[in-house]
C-alpha cells in the first residue's frame, strides 16, 4: 500500500507538506510554511523561539511531530529525539520551488535528509540565506553548542568561528530526467509560476501513480511548459492527482508580456521619475520591468538583494543569459544610506573603512561598480530612471524626493485580508506624501497571478486525466466537483491510500 499523509495545503492556500510512504521509503511532497495560520498566531515582533526548537511550531500543529525528522541541534535541545534512533528513516523532499508557502520549514529538517529541486530554486534558496538573516536553506550554524574556552572553562558558542556550519544535502534534478529514490521513481516537470525553477512532478509508487501539480499558470512566459506536463500526465495514467486550486473561482488573467506593455506605456506618460515595486524574486517579472526601460530608454535601478541574485544566475553554468546580467546596460544597481548613512560623505575625512562599514559584507560588493548609483543619483536625473523601491524601503523616498510629473507602478497583489489592507493603507500615505498619488487615487497597477485561473484549472483537471483527484492549495475545494468525475477531499492530517 502507498499512503499519503497531508501535513498542510489542504483547505487552506500553501503550507504544503505531504508525506508519500511506499514500501519503506519516505519522500515529503514539499515542506512549507502554513502563511494564514502563522500570520494569525504571528507577527514581526512575535516570532517563534529559536530556544524551543520546533515546539512553538508543534504548539499550534504547524510542524508535525515526526522523530527523525529535525535537526540534532534543536531536537536534543528540546528533549525530542532522546529516545529515538540517531539515522533518518526520511528518504526525501521533493521541494517544487522557494516560495515559503512551499519550502520554508527546511530550515527545521536534518541535513542528510536529500533537498531535490531546480538549479534554478538551489540558487533562489541560497540568495535568500547569502542576504537574509534567519534563512538556513543550504546550510546552518549549529545552536546550542558548547566549548572550552581559552581559560579552561565552558562557554557558548556564539562567534562564526565557534559554531560549526553544516552543509545541507541538495540534490539538482535536471527537466524531464526520471530518477528513483528506493522504491519511487520520479519524474520532474518544469512548469510556469511567478518564480523562476518550478518542477511538478510526476511520481511512480508500487500502487499507483501521482500527479503534482505544485503551483502554475499557463499566463506567464512559459506557457508551453504548463502545457508539457499536461499532456505528460496524460499520458502517464495518473490515479491520483494533487492540484493546486488557488484562484479556484477566478476570471481570466492578463499575461506577463500584457504587464510589460502596460508598464511601458505608463513610463513612457511620465515626465520625471518612475518609482516600481514588484515581487523581487519573481525573475520573469523583473524581466518585463526590465524590457519596459529598454523600450522607453530608461534605466531601471534595482534592489541590492535582487543584484545579489541575478550574480547567481549570472554565475550558474545552466542559467547564465537566462535573465539581465549586472553588467547590462539598462541595469543600475541602487545602494541605499544604511546605519551611519555615510554614503555621501567625504572619504577623506571618514575614510572609505567606516563608509564600508555602514554594509554588510555581501553588499559591499556592489558600492563601486560602475553601475552602482545612490539617492543623489535618482535626485538628480530622475526622468532618466525607474526606481525599485519595495514597500519595506519607503524611506528611501525621502532621500530621493521624487518630483512633480513623477509616477509609481505596483506589480504586486492586492490586500486579501484586513492585515494586509493597513499595510496598503500605509504605503499609500507615503506615497501621498510624495505627490506619487493623489488622496483618493488609486495606484497604477500592472500585475498578473501566479497561479492559473479557473478556466485553466478546470482544463488541468480535466486534461490531465487522472482516475481521481485532491484539491490542494486551494480554499475552494468544492470547485473542483464541477471538474472532476472523482473528488477526494482530506482534512489536516488525514490519509490517503492508493
Amino acid at each position: 500500500m502507498a499512503n499519503l499523509t497531508f501535513y498542510g495545503g489542504v483547505d487552506e492556500i500553501g503550507g504544503n507538506k505531504f508525506l508519500i510512504e511506499d514500501k519503506g521509503t519516505k519522500v515529503f511532497l514539499d515542506f512549507g510554511m502554513q502563511m494564514g495560520k502563522v500570520n494569525q498566531l504571528y507577527s514581526e515582533f512575535t516570532q517563534p523561539r529559536i530556544l524551543n526548537g520546533m515546539g512553538d511550531l508543534f504548539e499550534f500543529n504547524l510542524l508535525p511531530k515526526l522523530h527523525g525528522l529535525y535537526r540534532k541541534d534543536y531536537a536534543k535541545h528540546m528533549h525530542f529525539d532522546d529516545d529515538h534512533k540517531n539515522e533518518t528513516d526520511f528518504d526525501a523532499v521533493l521541494l517544487t520551488h522557494a516560495h515559503v508557502d512551499h519550502g520554508a520549514y527546511i530550515h527545521y529538517l536534518r541535513p542528510e535528509i536529500p533537498i531535490y529541486c531546480s538549479e534554478s530554486t538551489k540558487l533562489i534558496m541560497q540568495g535568500l540565506q547569502g542576504t537574509g538573516s534567519r534563512e538556513e536553506y543550504i546550510t546552518f550554524k549549529e545552536n546550542f553548542k558548547i566549548y572550552e574556552n581559552s581559560r579552561g572553562t565552558l562557554s557558548r558558542a556564539r562567534s562564526e568561528t565557534t559554531r560549526e556550519s553544516v552543509e545541507r544535502n541538495i540534490q539538482i534534478v535536471q527537466p524531464y530526467k526520471k530518477f528513483n529514490i528506493d522504491s519511487i521513481e520520479v519524474e520532474a516537470l518544469p512548469v510556469d509560476h511567478s518564480i523562476p525553477g518550478v518542477y511538478a512532478y510526476i511520481i511512480h509508487t508500487s500502487k499507483g501513480t501521482i500527479g503534482y501539480t505544485a503551483d502554475l499558470r499557463f499566463h506567464g512566459r512559459r506557457k508551453a511548459d504548463t502545457e508539457k506536463f499536461v499532456q505528460q500526465c496524460a499520458t502517464s495514467d495518473i490515479d491520483l492527482l494533487l492540484c493546486e486550486g488557488t484562484r479556484a473561482k477566478s476570471s481570466s488573467s492578463i499575461t506577463e508580456y500584457d504587464v510589460e506593455k502596460n508598464v511601458a506605456d505608463m513610463v513612457n506618460k511620465t515626465k520625471n521619475l518612475v518609482v516600481v515595486t514588484y515581487p523581487i524574486r519573481d525573475l520573469d517579472r523583473l524581466l518585463s520591468f526590465y524590457l519596459a526601460a529598454k523600450e522607453t530608454g530608461r534605466k531601471l535601478a534595482i534592489d541590492v538583494k535582487q543584484a545579489y541574485l541575478l550574480q547567481l544566475f549570472d554565475k550558474s553554468e545552466t542559467m547564465h543569459g537566462e535573465y539581465p546580467s549586472l553588467d547590462d546596460p539598462v541595469i543600475t544597481i541602487y545602494n541605499p544610506q544604511k546605519s551611519w548613512g555615510l554614503i555621501d560623505e567625504d572619504i577623506d575625512y571618514w575614510s572609505k573603512k567606516q563608509i564600508l562599514a555602514d554594509y554588510r559584507g555581501w553588499e559591499r560588493d556592489f558600492i563601486d561598480r560602475d553601475n552602482s548609483v545612490d539617492y543623489r543619483d535618482i535626485q538628480n536625473n530622475q526622468k532618466d530612471f525607474m526606481f525599485y523601491c519595495s514597500d519595506f524601503r519607503l524611506q528611501e523616498l525621502i532621500d530621493v524626493r521624487p518630483k512633480e510629473n513623477s509616477s509609481y507602478v505596483r506589480s504586486s497583489t492586492e490586500p486579501f485580508n484586513d492585515e494586509m489592507q493597513l499595510d496598503h493603507d500605509k504605503v499609500r500615505r507615503w506615497l501621498v506624501h510624495f505627490g506619487l498619488l493623489q488622496k483618493d487615487e488609486n495606484w497604477e497597477v500592472s500585475h498578473v497571478s501566479g497561479h492559473a485561473d479557473a478556466e485553466d484549472i478546470q482544463y488541468v483537471a480535466k486534461e490531465t486525466n487522472s482516475k481521481q483527484l485532491i484539491p490542494i492549495h486551494t480554499e475552494n475545494e468544492d470547485m473542483f466537483h464541477k471538474w472532476h468525475d472523482n473528488v477526494t477531499t482530506v482534512n489536516l492530517d488525514g490519509s490517503f491510500s492508493l
